[in-house]
């Protein structure tokens, strides 16, 4: 199981029968629940451009929880689609974003090796918004109020090469130089905070 899989399965509650997974991509979380939907640009079980259209054609309350998985970077207004998620969602959301500054992607700068959607070129389906670890927390914050976990996923080329828990471990005492990921779950008392 690979890192981002296993941090996200650690988020799921165990309560949770259904699952929305939005930014689908290869349906890697379709084993973790009864019912589960995908929905993403194509080849999902909804097919669904959310920079065109983010309101979600589902009732309120169908799904226990709905995933973010690296997908609120993509979308021109993230904040309206965190509010369908919140009609949607009976009990939960979990949130992934990408941070920009490891410290691989810190000395690529340096060198002038940056390319692609990290900081510069044009990419219609690439990030429209770039998050640090501190604009990440405060972005969570505003929008819920709260959360009740955090898991921070390493993510610095080459560090495959370490001891699964050596990673982990750099990724949360140093999440600004190693996490390449955040992920936040929030349980439904939170989410009457306005987006």
């Amino acid at each position: 199981m690979n890192d981002r899989l296993n941090q996200i399965s650690k988020l799921i509650p165990k309560d949770v029968e259904s699952i929305l997974d939005i930014g689908c991509r290869d349906k890697f979380l379709r084993s973790f629940a009864k019912k589960y939907t995908g929905l993403d640009l194509e080849n999902a079980d909804i097919n669904q451009d959310l920079n065109k259209n983010q309101k979600l054609k589902l009732k309120d309350s169908s799904y226990d929880l709905i995933i973010f998985s690296q997908i609120l970077e993509h979308i021109t207004d993230p904040r309206q689609l965190i509010s369908e998620a919140k009609r949607v969602s009976k009990k939960y959301i979990i949130v992934g974003l990408p941070t920009e500054l490891t410290l691989d992607n810190r000395f690529r700068f340096f060198f002038g090796k940056i390319s692609g959607e990290a900081w510069g070129g044009f990419n219609i389906y690439g990030h429209k918004h770039f998050f640090t670890v501190d604009t990440i927390e405060k972005f969570i914050l505003d929008v819920f109020g709260k959360y009740s976990q955090k898991h921070y996923i390493f993510g610095v080329k080459g560090g495959r090469f370490l001891p699964l828990k050596i990673r982990l471990s750099l990724a949360k005492t140093s999440p600004k130089l190693f996490a390449k990921e955040i992920y936040y779950l929030i349980e439904k008392p939170n989410f009457s905070k306005e987006t």
